[in-house]
């Protein structure tokens, strides 16, 4: 274990610097494992292949938002110390079991052939395994250790993903691939977060359901929120799946993950600034908390610039060099989903302010109609339009819950103004 602490750097006292740069190394790793992974098999695999590991993807990042439960929202802006670790990581086990139940529910529901449903299933397993890791990740961060935070991300990731390349490459069998990625995966949580949490906080499960059920009723709005704001991310995804098809989706998924770029430079921004901004708060610093949330929003809008401007001149053919499919015709499609991942970032910044607030019941209703209006919208401008009306709606979708959360941001602060 030496060795492991000596890697982790436990013992350091590092400078903020050394800490940022591991944060970020690691919320990179994590956020291009998606682009990789979906690169690596459409090259090895082909399209069909890859489009089936495209779905199951979609199908993972939306349902693993159970599994998160946004337990680290509420953990690392726990500032006052409400509730000790075992409450957070006994819930956040109970939620990745029902997270895997809600999974094959999902997949028995839409029929699916069965080597669909075993990838389906297996992206769900190793996408829960990020979120079991991330409860003690956002103990580190929650100690301002957000350096281990970085590196425990950034190591896991990295050989998660490294040893299903080479799995794919030399048995050019997905379902074995993923299989190993999984045992990979759980195996680096127990080496590299279990191992040195344990020796910071008491790594056991709780029995207090009183106290637990306090917790769950803290978290309930964040999550449902946080749950509905991926399917809404995802909608476009599903839409395409259901009306156009496995292959369809790879095209879609070549140019939708560029917008990934602006999540991967949002995540970087946000995730160490959330506990600041709490602080800020809480301490009734008000000047510095809205600082900090339009330098946020600036640095995001000319962030966004820079990508579309990149992309209208580089995009198309660097994309469809990396997938290996002609993508010429999707031009204007990758200039709209960039567009939309500017906006869902901004989007994530009013999610924390009304979080921070401690706001998120009545921000779970604003969720839910742009839901509906997902319902109402995305498969017929999916039908009529194709690719182009998926990322059109897309946009719509992003853009009425932007309207939606800055009004309510607004109002909350002028009645938080009065009260004062």
């Amino acid at each position: 274990m030496n060795f492991i602490y000596k890697i982790m750097g436990v013992d350091k006292k590092p400078d903020d610097k050394y800490k940022y740069i591991w944060f970020t190394m690691g919320t990179a790793c994590f956020a291009l494992a998606t682009l990789v992974m979906t690169i690596i098999i459409s090259r090895l695999l082909g399209e069909t292949q890859a489009g089936m590991f495209s779905v199951g993807l979609s199908i993972a990042q939306w349902l693993v938002t159970i599994a998160y439960f946004e337990i680290r929202t509420f953990q690392v802006t726990d500032v006052r110390n409400e509730y000790s670790f075992k409450y957070y990581l006994t819930l956040r086990i109970l939620m990745c079991i029902i997270t895997f139940l809600a999974s094959i529910v999902y997949v028995v529901f839409n029929n699916y052939d069965i080597q669909k449903v075993i990838i389906i299933l297996l992206v769900c397993l190793y996408k829960i395994s990020d979120s079991i890791a991330d409860t003690f990740e956002g103990e580190f961060q929650k100690e301002d250790r957000i350096d281990i935070s970085g590196k425990s991300e950034f190591y896991r990731v990295f050989f998660s993903i490294l040893v299903l390349v080479i799995a794919v490459a030399v048995s050019k069998n997905l379902i074995l691939s993923l299989i190993i990625m999984n045992v990979v995966a759980y195996g680096m949580i127990v080496l590299l977060d279990i191992s040195i949490a344990v020796k910071r906080v008491s790594v056991r499960m709780t029995g207090d359901m009183k106290r637990l059920w306090e917790l769950v009723k803290m978290c309930i709005p964040l999550a449902v929120s946080t749950f509905l704001s991926t399917y809404i991310i995802n909608s476009s995804k599903l839409s395409v799946d259901r009306v156009l098809g496995d292959e369809a989706q790879l095209y879609y998924t070549a140019v939708f993950m560029p917008n990934m770029v602006i999540n991967l430079f949002s995540g970087i921004i946000f995730k160490p600034m959330q506990t600041a901004m709490a602080v800020n708060y809480y301490e009734k610093k008000y000047k510095n908390f809205w600082h900090i949330i339009s330098k946020m929003i600036l640095i995001i809008t000319g962030f966004t610039f820079v990508c579309e401007v990149g992309a209208y001149i580089l995009g198309i053919p660097v994309l469809s060099w990396l997938y290996g499919v002609n993508l010429k015709e999707y031009k204007l499609t990758l200039l709209l989903l960039l567009l939309c991942g500017g906006v869902n970032a901004i989007n994530i910044i009013f999610y924390y302010v009304l979080a921070i607030m401690r706001k998120q019941k009545y921000m779970t209703i604003l969720y839910i109609i742009v839901c509906l209006v997902s319902f109402l919208i995305m498969d017929t401008m999916t039908g009529r339009m194709g690719l182009m009306g998926a990322s059109l709606g897309y946009l719509i979708l992003v853009s009425l819950l932007a309207a939606l959360l800055l009004v309510y941001i607004i109002i909350q602060t002028r009645r938080n103004t009065k009260n004062e």
